[in-house]
């Protein structure tokens, strides 16, 4: 069988794929928890973010990963709480389903012994919606 015209096909998705602009750099998504409380999501365009959670008024970060509709926010944090700690590890993942104009938040997962732990779920839908540029 001729495997040339079906490794082009899969070559040229890849270079789609390659090309399609990243909806999410330099965007800012939020979600209004209580009035008062708004929680967000800063998309940089070198695949970094911000993940602001208003309920712990702390500001989470890392890298993110898009996968077609799936985002991923890979938490990076210092591996202690302990002055002139430097080094930096992989705390956990939060998966999020991208549609349009809206992230919706799927789940969390942990990153223990090199390798991820089970997802924990959302008691409720909880969405952000992207807002103008920034």
């Amino acid at each position: 069988m001729n495997y040339i015209p079906l490794l082009l096909l899969l070559l040229s998705c890849r270079t789609i794929e390659k090309n399609t602009p990243n909806p999410l750099k330099n965007t800012k998504w939020e979600h209004k928890v209580a009035e008062g409380c708004i929680s967000y999501i800063d998309f940089e365009t070198d695949s970094t973010y911000e993940d602001y959670d208003c309920e712990m008024s702390y500001p989470f970060s890392g890298k993110y990963q898009r996968k077609n509709d799936t985002v991923y926010l890979i938490e990076i944090d210092l591996a202690t709480d302990l002055p002139g700690e430097k080094r930096e590890v992989i705390k956990g993942r939060s998966k999020y389903l991208l549609s349009g104009e809206l992230l919706q938040y799927i789940s969390w997962e942990e990153f223990e012994n090199k390798k991820w732990q089970t997802a924990t779920l959302p008691p409720q839908k909880i969405l952000y919606k992207k807002l103008n540029k920034k």
